[in-house]
């Protein structure tokens, strides 16, 4: 049967046509564009006030540390924050050609399904520390302070505050 010669082109066009239908079904599930439902659950983040959390930073009094305290916390299940600021660049980072100022930032998360009322982050170094020795950014005139905060109700919310220091 293998031996006749219109067999043999028939198996040999239905493997071809099985590659390339195969190939067209493979690299088209790899470039699936983003469905309505993953981007709803962005359309359903809503601002929250700093107000209304009682928002409030603390500085520490060499400038070196701030923390962030939130004295509304009685439905907030979790939060995730994002610290950012504006500090002169060392001398390595200048010569290595980069700009007199640089932006810096600490990201971190917190778990408050707690039965407290207020929450106090930890303090946090504008520098970078490793094996209890810190280098200190310099030049920092002010910090933002950008939250996500889930609360107990699966509600997500942001919230945005600029703390000059």
């Amino acid at each position: 049967m293998l031996k006749n010669k219109n067999v043999q082109l028939g198996i040999g066009v239905g493997l071809i046509l099985l590659f390339l239908f195969g190939g067209y079904f493979f690299i088209a599930g790899q470039n699936k564009k983003v469905t309505p439902a993953a981007t709803a659950e962005d359309d359903s983040v809503q601002e929250l006030s700093a107000a209304d959390l009682g928002l409030s930073l603390t500085v520490s009094p060499d400038k070196k540390k701030v923390r962030f305290i939130i004295e509304n916390i009685k439905d907030i299940k979790s939060l995730e924050y994002q610290l950012t600021y504006e500090a002169n660049s060392t001398a390595q980072e200048q010569q290595e050609g980069g700009e007199d100022r640089v932006e810096r930032g600490i990201t971190g998360e917190a778990d408050l399904d707690i039965e407290e009322f207020r929450y106090e982050s930890p303090w946090l170094d504008l520098g970078s520390c490793s094996r209890d020795v810190c280098r200190y950014d310099t030049g920092v005139e002010a910090v933002d302070l950008t939250l996500k905060i889930v609360k107990k109700n699966g509600k997500t919310y942001h919230t945005e505050k600029s703390f000059e220091l």
